[in-house]
């Protein structure tokens, strides 16, 4: 494992035992935020997922409504594997065919058949607020247990769209499913 990647994986597993113990400190809109960021570093997208080596990384909302109370603005141009990372709220489901992290609010998932059926063999990384998001063919849960937030990693559709997770990530997930 190189330097970097080391260090990544210490960052990604401070980060997220951080957000354990800061659970009471900082709003669930923010905590989501700071798990999507990470879910962008420690996911490896097949090069045929970008247009060009300068392309961002589009983390997409899918939904009429920012779920997130602004929180996602502070995640605009920040980094994740070389890439500049754009987000963007309030997205239809005609609109995610660019999107390589499309967050499904609950109150979205009714809209998820319409938006895969945009994304196509696109390798996006689908990740919900529940796991209701796996019935739709999702790959990251966010949940809450015991009044922390944690993720849930099914690896099956991950693999189908020919996406791969660091292990560090796998590992500091509450649970992986095959």
């Amino acid at each position: 494992m190189s330097a970097l990647a080391a260090a990544l994986a210490c960052a990604l597993l401070a980060l997220l035992a951080g957000h354990r113990a800061q659970a009471q400190a900082l709003p669930e809109s923010q905590l989501r935020a700071r798990f999507l960021l990470n879910f962008l570093r420690f996911t490896e997208w097949p090069g045929t997922a970008f247009a060009d080596a300068a392309a961002p990384i589009q983390m997409c909302v899918l939904g009429a409504a920012d779920p997130f109370e602004g929180a996602l603005a502070s995640l605009h141009d920040a980094m994740a594997e070389g890439r500049r990372i754009a987000v963007r709220v309030a997205v239809p489901p005609d609109q995610v065919a660019d999107c390589h992290l499309l967050y499904v609010p609950d109150a979205e998932l009714r809209r998820v058949v319409a938006a895969r059926e945009t994304i196509g063999r696109r390798a996006v990384l689908i990740v919900g607020e529940s796991d209701a998001v796996f019935d739709r063919g999702g790959m990251i849960a966010l949940r809450s247990i015991d009044r922390h937030l944690a993720f849930v990693v099914r690896l099956a559709p991950a693999r189908r769209a020919a996406l791969n997770f660091s292990p560090q990530m796998l590992h500091a997930a509450a649970e992986v499913q095959p």
